[in-house]
C-alpha cells in the first residue's frame, strides 16, 4: 500500500513557457473561479425576486435595448447577464491556459472540457428560458449545471495553487505522505456518493425556490410540527428537500468520523472534511433562517452560497481520495514528490 500513489499526478513544468503559463493560470483561475461564484449568487438573486422575465423575452439583449429599461427586476436580471457575460470570457482565457497545462496536471484533460461545456450549457439554458418558457424542472437544473461549472473552475485554481505550495519545502513532507497513503475504497465511494447526493439535494432546493414552496413546511426543523411528513403536495416537496438535507448531513458526519481515523497519515482529508461539515452545519442553520425570516432575500442568497462552497468541497475531498489510474502517471508522481528542488531553485 506504501507503494502506491493517490494523487492526480503533477509534474514540474521545466521550459520558462510552462513556468509562465503556471503562476499566470493560477491567478487567473482565482479571479475566474470568484467570478462564477459571484454569477451563482447572482442567478439566485434572480430567481428569489423573480426578476427573470426583467428582460422581457429578448436575449441577448434586454426589451430589445443594449441598455436595461429602468425597473428593479430589469436591473437584475440585466446585471446578472452582464456579469456572465464578462465570466464567459475569463472561462475561456483560464481554459485556454489550462489546456496548456495539461500535461503538467493531467486533472486539466477532465476540468478544462467540464467547465467549458458546462458554462456554455447554462447560457443556452438561460437563453432558452427567456425565449421559450421552460417547466420549473427544468429551470431547477440551472443551479446545479452553475454548480459543476463553479467547481470545475475552482479546483483548477486549487490543483495549481496546490502544486505552488508543494514546491516548498514546509510543504514537502505532506505531499510525500498523500502520495503514499491511499484512501480506503470505502472513503472514496463514500465520498463519491455523497458527491453524487449532494446534487440531488441541490436540485431539490433549487425546485422548491422555482414552485416558491420555501415556506410550504411551516415551522422548523419540524413539517407543519410533524417529524414524518408525507411527500405529495407542495409542503411535501419542501419536506423531501429537508430529508436530503439530512441525509447528506450524516454522510459528512460519516466522512469526518473516517477521515479522523487516517488523520495521521492524511491530514489533508481529514482537513477537508472538516471544512465540510462546518459548511454543511451552517447551510442547515441558515435553510432554517430562510423558514424563520419568512425568505429574507440575505439568508437565501447565503443558502445558495453555501451549497456552493460546500459543493466544491466535496468535489476537492473526491478528487484527493481518488487514485491516480495510469501506472506511469504514478511512477511519474513519486519521482516529482521525491526530487523537486527547494522554493527558490
Amino acid at each position: 500500500m506504501g507503494d502506491q500513489v493517490n494523487r492526480h499526478p503533477i509534474r514540474r513544468p521545466f521550459s520558462a513557457l510552462g513556468r509562465f503559463l503556471e503562476q499566470h493560470v493560477r491567478g487567473l483561475a482565482i479571479v475566474t473561479a470568484a467570478g462564477m461564484f459571484l454569477v451563482l449568487i447572482m442567478g439566485a438573486n434572480v430567481t428569489a425576486t423573480g426578476s427573470g422575465n426583467g428582460c422581457g423575452n429578448h436575449w441577448p439583449l434586454c426589451n430589445g435595448s443594449v441598455l436595461p429599461a429602468d425597473t428593479f427586476a430589469s436591473i437584475v436580471e440585466y446585471s446578472h447577464r452582464f456579469v456572465t457575460g464578462i465570466e464567459t470570457w475569463l472561462v475561456f482565457g483560464t481554459a485556454i491556459g489550462a489546456w496548456r497545462l495539461r500535461r503538467t496536471f493531467p486533472i486539466f484533460r477532465l476540468l478544462v472540457p467540464t467547465m467549458t461545456a458546462f458554462l456554455i450549457i447554462q447560457a443556452l439554458m438561460g437563453a432558452a428560458a427567456v425565449k421559450w418558457p421552460q417547466s420549473d424542472e427544468v429551470m431547477a437544473l440551472h443551479f446545479g449545471i452553475s454548480l459543476i461549472c463553479l467547481a470545475a473552475t475552482a479546483l483548477i485554481a486549487r490543483v495549481v495553487t496546490e502544486a505552488r505550495r508543494d514546491r516548498n519545502e514546509d510543504h514537502l513532507r505532506l505531499a510525500t505522505t498523500r502520495a503514499r497513503h491511499v484512501a480506503p475504497a470505502g472513503l472514496r465511494w463514500l465520498a463519491g456518493g455523497t458527491l453524487v447526493f449532494s446534487i440531488v439535494t441541490a436540485y431539490l432546493g433549487a425546485y422548491v425556490r422555482h414552485t416558491g414552496n420555501e415556506l410550504a413546511c411551516l415551522g422548523w426543523p419540524t413539517c407543519e410540527g410533524q417529524v414524518l411528513h408525507s411527500v405529495s403536495g407542495p409542503a411535501g416537496t419542501h419536506y423531501s428537500h429537508r430529508v436530503a438535507a439530512v441525509v447528506i448531513t450524516l454522510l459528512v458526519l460519516a466522512l469526518l468520523w473516517w477521515t479522523w481515523r487516517l488523520r495521521d497519515v492524511r491530514p489533508d482529508l481529514f482537513g477537508i472534511a472538516r471544512a465540510a461539515g462546518v459548511v454543511v452545519l451552517l447551510q442547515s442553520a441558515v435553510g432554517g433562517l430562510v423558514v424563520t425570516t419568512n425568505v429574507q432575500i440575505l439568508t437565501t442568497l447565503s443558502h445558495a452560497g453555501l451549497m456552493g462552497i460546500f459543493f466544491v468541497t466535496m468535489c476537492d475531498l473526491v478528487r484527493c481520495t481518488w487514485p491516480a489510474r495510469r501506472p506511469a502517471d504514478r511512477t511519474a508522481m513519486r519521482i516529482s514528490v521525491t526530487q523537486q528542488p527547494a522554493a527558490g531553485d
